[in-house]
């Protein structure tokens, strides 16, 4: 009996045309956790944005009331006690004007200021946003300490935090500034 020798050729192994399950499971898990990243990226971004909006709204406002406090003492003349009704004290401050009208600032419950002008007949309202319902309005107009100084007359703004933080902003100006 011959025995035969068999030949068994040897061929290189062809390129894979895919990928194995266990490395498309694999990027896909890297994936959703990048991907997770910058979800959260995304929103922490959002956050911070709309809460440097919100402060750069509440400057703003708080900047028009200043400049509108400033420039209505500037302008008058006296701060009366009385208008009619109306007293001056902690919450609500009278300025006269030289041509005979009358700018009253009132303080009102939840943070709203309002300020009216008297002409007349004639009435105008105005409400001044302030920034939240937590902040109290008080108005002081103290005499001067020496004959030849200027009254001076303050808005203060006292906000109280949740955490039971007060922040008082003032803003003084002096009467009758623009006419002297």
């Amino acid at each position: 009996m011959k025995l035969r020798k068999r030949v068994v050729e040897f061929t290189p192994e062809l390129p894979r045309a895919g990928f194995t399950l266990i490395e498309v499971m694999v990027v896909m898990f890297a994936m959703t956790i990048a991907f997770g990243f910058g979800a959260t990226l995304l929103l922490a971004a959002l956050r911070i944005d709309q809460a440097g909006a919100a402060t750069l709204r509440l400057l703003a406002w708080r900047t028009e009331l200043a400049d509108q406090f400033r420039a209505d003492v500037a302008r008058a003349d006296a701060a009366p006690d009385n208008l009619g009704e109306l007293a001056r004290g902690p919450k609500c401050l009278i300025l006269h004007r030289p041509d005979g009208s009358h700018v009253i600032y009132q303080s009102q419950d939840e943070g709203r200021l309002e300020r009216i002008v008297r002409a007349g007949d004639s009435e105008t309202r105005r409400v001044l946003p302030v920034g939240n319902p937590e902040v109290a309005v008080e108005f002081v107009a103290e005499p001067p300490a020496e004959p030849r100084r200027f009254p001076l007359v303050t808005l203060r703004l006292v906000e109280t935090s949740p955490s039971r933080t007060t922040r008082r902003i003032e803003v003084s100006a002096v009467l009758g500034g623009d006419l002297r």
